[in-house]
């Protein structure tokens, strides 16, 4: 909760791809742990549809997120 309120509710570009690059390292590696953080924080600053990107493993669809930003 504190990051949440630190990053003001929202988060940058660079922070969105950061999230899907950690996503990704922590699916390969099996780390669960870290993979519902990453989503719980997306969800709960209303980023769905990027959290379900996540959570079915749609990496490559990052660009679309982009262009809609």
């Amino acid at each position: 909760m504190a990051k949440i309120r630190k990053d003001g509710y929202g988060i940058t570009l660079e922070q969105m791809k950061q999230y899907f690059i950690e996503h990704r390292r922590a699916r390969k590696t099996g780390d669960k742990k870290t993979m519902e953080k990453i989503e719980y924080h997306l969800t709960y600053i209303n980023f769905h549809y990027e959290c379900g990107l996540l959570i079915s493993g749609q990496y490559d669809k990052l660009p679309e997120v982009i262009k809609n930003w």
